[in-house]
């Protein structure tokens, strides 16, 4: 059974386990395809169906004309995105990873941007609800 990430009414984000992919609503066409180690925890799709991001062990960013992988230590284990801007997306490395940090990236130009490390959460017990 597949699980909805992130859904607009054109594209859907879907997993089945390890497996992710980004499908055309109305024709059922797989725009993309993505394995991960580990279930993906998160994506998002653009207002304008122009880019998806989805990201868990690493992050993959979809546009019609490209798709890149983010497989670099720094950028391993999110726990969570949010959209700074129409093109920005920020994202949280696992809070309780030694390497927990706030990075940016701008889609167009698929260029990251490390914001800060984040130590928040690293001597707190687990919890669904992070702050960032």
């Amino acid at each position: 059974m597949k699980n909805i990430i992130f859904q607009t009414s054109v594209l859907r984000l879907e997993h089945e386990f390890e497996y992710a992919q980004l499908v055309e609503i109305s024709t059922g066409e797989i725009l993309l395809e993505d394995d991960f180690y580990g279930d993906p925890t998160c994506g998002l799709i653009s207002d304008q169906n122009d880019w998806a991001i989805v990201a868990g062990e690493h992050v993959t960013i979809w546009t019609p004309t490209f798709f890149k992988k983010f497989t670099t230590r720094e950028i391993q284990w999110i726990h969570s995105l949010r959209l700074k801007n129409r093109e920005t997306v920020e994202i949280l490395i696992d809070p309780w990873h030694p390497n927990s940090a706030i990075w940016e990236i701008n889609i167009p130009t698929c260029t990251l941007t490390k914001i800060r490390d984040f130590d928040d959460y690293k001597n707190r017990e687990l919890t669904d609800e992070i702050l960032w």
